[in-house]
């Protein structure tokens, strides 16, 4: 799941620098696409962040051998 996490990250990073990147373009396609890339970079590392949380595979957890009382 960490390599998983880096990748998001990384889409989310991108998108802030599209995002940082338009701020300073003073084209009127420079909006269309801070919205269009830089918001779906963002909206994508963000939701498949939340989708990888709770669809993780599930790690059992180990005990230390005690058995519980029945």
């Amino acid at each position: 799941m960490g390599k998983r996490l880096r990748v998001l990250g990384v889409l989310v990073i991108l998108g802030l620098l599209v995002e940082a990147l338009c701020l300073v373009w003073s084209k009127p396609i420079a909006f269309v696409v801070l919205v269009g890339v830089g918001g779906a970079l963002i909206g994508l590392g963000v939701l498949f962040f939340l989708y990888s949380l709770v669809f993780a595979p599930h790690q059992p957890t180990e005990t230390s051998g005690v058995v519980p009382d029945n």
